[in-house]
């Protein structure tokens, strides 16, 4: 994986929301035909592991019609045919192996995402940010990152990420950005408050945060990362 880190270290009480959100993502000026490139990376998410098993335990599939129509959800069923018929029902089934539950790639391969292989320093991120740097429980923090792009990427994510002290299950968002990242410099951010919940206490300790931003790669079966950093926060008590 191609991957640089960044170290930048604050000091915060980090407190997380399931619902955060990114806001303030680069909403660039492109089209995509019917918004493939979207609606095949959603429903490759929701329903790619489903449609995997349909292919191994199936035996022979007649045609797009009838494998899609073998999911659960009438709207899978309506996204499944509408990719499927863009190559044939033998040309989907192999593609989606292919990709190995990696729904950017299958988008790539289908196509129905845009293809722009980036090499060398392709994104720089260049600063993030806690605001406020500690707090009590009910506070809500801004987590930002500016980046630079310097050159035009394939389908890629700004993802945030943030791992709580006792090693529970990490929480945050991330955003599909279809067309790729073009050239120029940018910024994103989340919000996150620390209302404790059965799922997360938030309780004392150090915080882990990483933001990478993420290009696909049409030439491999896994996203690389061209920039990440990672920041140490530490809470306190209300």
């Amino acid at each position: 994986m191609n991957k640089q880190t960044f170290g930048l270290f604050v000091l915060a009480m980090l407190a997380v929301s399931a619902s955060a959100h990114l806001v303030s993502l680069p909403r660039q000026q492109q089209k995509v035909d019917l918004d493939l490139c979207p609606l095949c990376v959603q429903f490759a998410s929701q329903s790619m592991s489903q449609l995997l098993n349909i292919i191994l335990n199936a035996g022979v599939i007649g045609g797009c019609g009838e494998l899609c129509g073998l999911l659960p959800a009438k709207l899978e069923v309506t996204a499944c045919t509408l990719l499927c018929d863009i190559v044939g029902v033998d040309a989907f089934i192999h593609l989606v192996q292919k990709a190995d539950l990696d729904p950017i790639y299958m988008c790539e391969l289908l196509p129905a995402c845009p293809v722009h292989d980036c090499s060398g320093n392709c994104v720089q991120i260049l600063d993030t940010v806690v605001n406020p740097a500690k707090g009590p429980q009910g506070t809500v923090f801004d987590i930002g990152v500016a980046y630079q792009v310097n050159n035009q990427t394939s389908t890629g994510t700004v993802v945030f990420q943030v791992a709580p002290p006792d090693e529970g299950e990490p929480l945050g968002d991330a955003e599909l950005v279809p067309k790729g990242f073009q050239p120029g410099t940018y910024s994103a951010h989340i919000q996150l408050e620390a209302s404790p919940s059965e799922d997360e206490p938030f309780s004392p300790g150090s915080y882990t945060v990483e933001v990478a931003v993420c290009q696909a790669s049409a030439a491999r079966s896994t996203r690389t990362a061209p920039s990440t950093t990672s920041s140490a926060l530490r809470s306190r008590s209300p």
